[in-house]
């Protein structure tokens, strides 16, 4: 999409709009079970019953201190509003947290009847955000109502600092997406679509950050609105059948170069107990909207897979000038994969601008996860070395795989001991089996036309060739050695003509011996911590961790 089509206001008459401070007692419709979220109150917060040509449209809690709302609860309006705009001109400002005997009518500045020290008093204003570098992003987003309800979204209340990258392009292309999803796998269905979106304060980090010293401005205050760390919603899908109920939550960073995280709503209420460190349990939805049924499951991984294609197919278009289509086509494949697993837990993974990420508890972790994905997923969970920051940094855990297309299959570049092909890729080139000529010593190497497996009697993994009959294979596994090297990026742990499993560290033709995938590193009742390098169960090294 075109950034400057992203960067366009289109103006729209701006009406009078109402809203009730102090109590949720008019607006509960917009709460799952009518229960407002617990736990995130804050000193100095006010609650507000959104309403406009005296109608509700949304309630929002309101942080006083922070000039920010804590959150904003609503419910998916029309799926479609034909030749509506969708930005306007002017914001609302609310008198009444000014001064409570105040008319309850929402205004813009102008028509407020405050003075400037006092519209600033208790809420922010909209030169809070000119001349800055962050946009007043919406809570509830304008985009998921229609006419007057669209209307009531423009209110500072409503609004948060937002990177404009984060806003226009991350954010943007998931509300999109989650209208699309919402609209078709719960509104159309007879459920009932609530959400509450959040923003995380920052402890110091308030706008405007630049312009402090420009002439004329010199009388402007500062530091007065936080800028949010992050940005949350919570999805809870309603319906009288339990079978079709679902919910879950996404979760970003208010930044340019943001991460996606797409995790069950009862984490996400003890993320933000973290976040927000609040001394009482947080409750986004009553009883969490929890379904554990196979079709509210279904449901979800459809939704889920949606909304990872959205961030990822933004991702790519941003490096559309480097990644040929091959490369867009196994991206695609690898998402379908994923998102479909029923062995991987979806909650740990995060979305990267090459492919997934899994997050490993541990190494028997990892290795129950390999097996299981291999066999059942045609999915390879690929050990990777340990890099500091990167996998605590994303907020899975200590250590991580990635999930990739097994290489062994026809038409590969990939020969059955890993070698990689030259000048062509794996086929019967005249003969009847599969082949290529290979890097190693201008050799050739057989290739497998199926699946790198197990064999029963063997316990070594074999592979059909071609020919009726089969070869030794090495599958995708780990790139980690037995002292905790990275394997060299082009040679990870395989056989490479030798009957245990090892890889090159670097491009001097230093190797070291790597865990047999049938293995891993751990005590295994010893007391030091080794696994088997060769199969079936043959040899063995101690290893690092």
């Amino acid at each position: 999409m075109d950034l400057l089509m992203l960067l366009g206001c289109v103006s729209l008459w701006v009406g009078l709009a109402l809203a009730e401070v102090g109590s949720f007692s008019e607006c509960r419709n917009f709460f799952y079970h009518r229960a407002e979220p617990q736990g995130l109150d804050v000193a100095n917060t006010a609650e507000i019953c959104q309403k406009y040509n005296n109608l509700y449209y949304f309630a929002t809690l309101y942080d006083r201190a922070n000039r920010i709302p804590c959150w904003s609860a609503y419910k998916l309006g029309d799926a479609a509003c034909p030749g509506q705009a969708k930005k306007m001109s002017q914001w609302f400002v609310e008198p009444q947290l000014a001064d409570p005997s105040k008319s309850p009518e929402m205004k813009t500045e102008a028509e407020s009847a405050l003075s400037l020290d006092e519209r600033r008093s208790s809420q922010a204003v909209n030169e809070d955000y000119e001349d800055t570098s962050y946009d007043r992003g919406h809570l509830n987003p304008n985009a998921f109502q229609c006419n007057d309800g669209r209307t009531a979204t423009f209110t500072l209340t409503n609004a948060a600092p937002m990177d404009p990258c984060f806003n226009r392009i991350h954010w943007y292309r998931l509300e999109e997406t989650l209208k699309t999803q919402l609209t078709g796998s719960c509104r159309n269905v007879g459920g009932t679509p609530y959400l509450v979106t959040g923003a995380v304060p920052s402890d110091s980090k308030k706008i405007p950050i630049e312009g402090e010293d420009k002439e004329g401005d010199r009388n402007r205050p500062y530091n007065r609105v936080s800028v949010p760390t992050h940005i949350w919603t919570a999805v809870c899908c309603d319906h009288w059948d339990n079978n079709r109920k679902f919910s879950f939550s996404f979760i970003g960073e208010n930044k340019e170069a943001s991460s996606l995280q797409i995790i069950p709503v009862e984490q996400l209420n003890t993320n933000l107990s973290q976040l927000y460190k609040t001394s009482e349990p947080v409750e986004v939805f009553a009883d969490d909207c929890g379904s554990r049924s196979p079709k509210g499951l279904q449901v979800l991984s459809a939704v889920k897979k949606a909304l990872y294609n959205s961030f990822r197919n933004f991702v790519i278009d941003s490096y559309s000038q480097l990644l040929p289509p091959a490369k867009r086509s196994k991206l695609d494949r690898e998402t379908t994969q994923v998102m479909t697993s029923t062995n991987l837990d979806q909650n740990k993974m995060q979305l990267t601008s090459i492919g997934f990420l899994m997050g490993i508890s541990s190494l028997a972790d990892w290795h129950s996860q390999f097996e299981n994905t291999y066999k059942q997923d045609n999915l390879a969970c690929v050990l990777a070395p340990a890099v500091a920051g990167v996998a605590k940094a994303s907020g899975i855990s200590d250590r991580v795989c990635t999930l990739q297309e097994q290489k062994h299959l026809p038409n590969s570049g990939v020969t059955a001991k890993g070698w990689s092909c030259v000048g062509q890729t794996c086929g019967e080139h005249g003969y009847k089996y599969s082949w290529c000529y290979t890097s190693y010593k201008n050799d050739w190497d057989y290739c497998c036309t199926e699946k790198c497996t197990v064999d029963p009697g063997s316990k070594r993994y074999e592979c059909p060739r071609g020919d009726g009959s089969t070869t030794e294979c090495s599958p995708q596994y780990s790139t980690v050695t037995v002292s905790g090297k990275a394997c060299r990026a082009d040679h990870p742990c395989g056989l490479y003509e030798t009957s245990y499993f090892w890889c090159y560290t670097d491009y001097r033709d230093n190797w070291d011996y790597c865990c047999s995938p049938q293995h891993y590193c751990g005590y295994h009742s010893s007391d030091y911590q080794w696994c088997y390098s060769q199969d079936p169960k043959a040899a063995w090294r101690e290893c690092t961790p």
